[in-house]
């Protein structure tokens, strides 16, 4: 079972995507990797290891 869903909103924090939303868009169960969409043109796989779920708050003054 994975731990991310798609849909779900997440955050890679050890990456330049630091402090970015993305949407899990699918999980590649060969490579064990997310695919992690970020606006509209740039999406990455990732480890589930590498992954967050989102939490706006912690960003917040």
């Amino acid at each position: 079972m994975n731990k991310f869903k798609v849909g779900e909103v997440v955050e890679v924090p050890e990456s330049v995507m630091k402090r970015v939303p993305g949407i899990v868009v699918s999980f590649d169960e060969g490579q064990e990797k997310y695919l992690i969409r970020f606006g509209a043109l740039q999406q990455l796989y990732f480890s589930e290891d590498e992954i967050e779920l989102w939490d706006p708050k912690r960003y917040k003054k």
